[in-house]
């Protein structure tokens, strides 16, 4: 009996040791959902600064206090552009070497120095061409009804200009917005809805109901597309009276308009200057007062600069 005792002992010790070792090398299947994950960033948004150059900038992850956390990493497609590493702390990025019309999808991820990574946040976007000179390689200026130049600008003029273009009255066919000074009025806008007599009326220009105050078009963020969601619906020919107490800084006004032969919207965004050496926005001396602009232009239709993607957390 004691040797049947010793044997039995024998076998559960060998099963025992078998089990452990089993046990040491096999992998719990929930292991992994375990692993502790980094919060994403939120309020993920992008500016256009050039024709190949796009800036984000978002709200850090709330995980960036635990002792795990890593860093960032970026992803764009389509193409072979290489993921990006960004450095926790930095919430400003900036994508050069992009195709203009192009919509690449940017995604963002946090990452802990245990390999788990947070929910992408995502966000599409396309760049723009930047315009700050006109067709002469001067300033973009309209001026005044009073003056003997230019009051309606053509926001991009094909080649051999390949530029925006000041027009007179002469030529209002060409107009897309002007501006009109007369009986204390600083009126800015579509072309059609100003008080000109044009030989040739010129082709309908729609204008966004919002006008965004800021310092530069650079500082222009936005996580929605130019036309999404409601914003479509509150395009129309229009004016602004730039004389309103609300308008405050440099203006932000977003544009379409079909060109020439085009069924699809060409978008840009239009920045006029306040006067940095006095109050309002015309400068110069009467009667050739002007207001001076900037342009984001989008050269490829139907691409209003950014859509959302389905898993952003903007705000």
């Amino acid at each position: 009996m004691l040797n049947k005792i010793k044997f039995f002992a024998l076998i559960g010790f060998a099963l025992a040791i078998v089990l452990n070792s089993c046990d040491t090398n096999s992998t719990n299947p929930t292991d992994n959902e375990k692993q502790p994950k980094p919060q994403p960033i939120s309020n993920l948004q992008a500016t256009s600064i050039d024709n190949n150059t796009i800036k984000l900038m978002y709200d850090l992850s709330p995980s960036e206090t635990n002792a795990l956390f890593q860093d960032y990493q970026l992803v764009v497609t389509p193409g072979t552009y290489a993921p990006v590493v960004i450095t926790k702390g930095n919430n400003l990025v900036q994508l050069t070497n992009l195709d203009e019309g192009t919509i690449y999808t940017i995604s963002i991820v946090a990452r802990y120095t245990n390999d788990s990574v947070s929910t992408p946040v995502s966000i599409e976007w396309s760049p723009a061409t930047r315009f700050e000179l006109n067709n002469n390689d001067a300033l973009i200026r309209v001026y005044e009804s009073a003056s003997d130049l230019g009051s309606g600008l053509r926001l991009f003029s094909p080649a051999p200009d390949n530029a925006p273009r000041t027009y007179t009255v002469a030529n209002g066919a060409n107009w897309d917005l002007g501006l009109y000074t007369k009986d204390s009025k600083l009126v800015f806008g579509s072309a059609t809805k100003i008080d000109y007599k044009y030989p040739t009326m010129p082709a309908p220009t729609q204008m966004l109901d919002e006008v965004f105050n800021t310092n530069s078009l650079n500082e222009l963020f936005d996580s929605n597309a130019m036309n999404a969601g409601a914003r479509d619906s509150k395009y129309a020919e229009t004016t602004f009276d730039l004389t309103s107490p609300t308008y405050t800084n440099n203006l932000v006004f977003y544009v379409r308009k079909y060109e020439p032969g085009n069924t699809r919207y060409n978008y840009a965004k239009v920045l006029v200057k306040k006067n940095p050496n006095g109050a309002g926005y015309l400068q110069g001396s009467s009667p050739n007062r002007y207001i001076e602009m900037q342009i984001s232009y989008q050269k490829t239709p139907d691409v209003p600069f950014a859509k959302v993607g389905s898993n952003n957390n903007s705000k």
